[in-house]
């Protein structure tokens, strides 16, 4: 009787164990899973946009410096807290821009107080060798002590910087292809040389009302560079031309 009793005490205790140790991973989950996540946001029409080409080319040789105030744009997937809380914003090995050099970012990232988004600074700095290649920088969000990541396909953003005149990732056909016909480098100069400005598409920055004041502006523009001489020819041999 004694050796029963023991047993069903011994069950017991180990299934009390158990249970609390069951309760511990439970609370332990909730506790990660109601933990806010961070994700980038950049919203271009109906498109996510994880990347930015970005030329010092439009700019003149004075200018060694830029600042990009809402290029990195972060967001809480949750609640806002009534403190500062830090943010894991990493630069990944792979990138080949070199921080201190082609860019700095803040010394401290955090998302502010009551706030449910923040826009990080860029700092990029024009350098030699950008005329003569393009840096990369890849950004990623990771988990720390007050965030979780948020979602998947928004934890990266890449910045591509350069000296040199770089084609815009989102002149591929679609939109841009809409108001200003096929991509050529010939048409790319030109349009930046007359617009002075290399955000002419969305992932570039620009707007769509911006994009079809463009497309009328380069129509003029074109059409009075062929009155004075002739057809302007690509790369390729072909006539430059606008969607009208």
């Amino acid at each position: 009787m004694n050796r029963k009793i023991y047993s069903l005490m011994l069950s017991a205790l180990t299934l009390v164990g158990l249970l609390a140790i069951s309760c511990s991973e439970s609370e332990e989950l909730m506790f990660d899973l109601e933990k806010p996540g961070v994700y980038f946001y950049k919203l271009a029409g109906n498109e996510y946009l994880d990347s930015l080409n970005y030329s010092f080319v439009v700019y003149p040789e004075s200018v060694v410096k830029d600042t990009l105030e809402e290029e990195l744009r972060i967001r809480v997937m949750g609640t806002a807290a009534s403190f500062d809380r830090e943010i894991n914003l990493t630069v990944e090995d792979s990138s080949t821009a070199v921080e201190g050099k082609h860019f700095d970012l803040p010394n401290s990232i955090v998302m502010p107080a009551d706030a449910y988004e923040v826009y990080v600074p860029l700092y990029l700095y024009r350098t030699e060798d950008l005329k003569e290649s393009e840096k990369k920088i890849y950004f990623t969000l990771k988990s720390s002590e007050y965030f979780n990541v948020g979602y998947t396909d928004n934890l990266q953003h890449i910045i591509t910087v350069t000296d040199q005149l770089t084609r815009p990732s989102d002149w591929t056909g679609g939109l841009t292809d809409v108001f200003y016909g096929a991509y050529s480098k010939r048409k790319h100069e030109f349009m930046v040389q007359t617009l002075g400005t290399v955000s002419i598409t969305m992932g570039t920055g620009s707007f769509i009302s911006e994009m079809m004041s463009f497309q009328q502006k380069m129509l003029v523009a074109l059409a009075e560079y062929e009155a004075e001489n002739g057809p302007m020819l690509d790369e390729n041999g072909n006539r430059v031309s606008f969607p009208n």
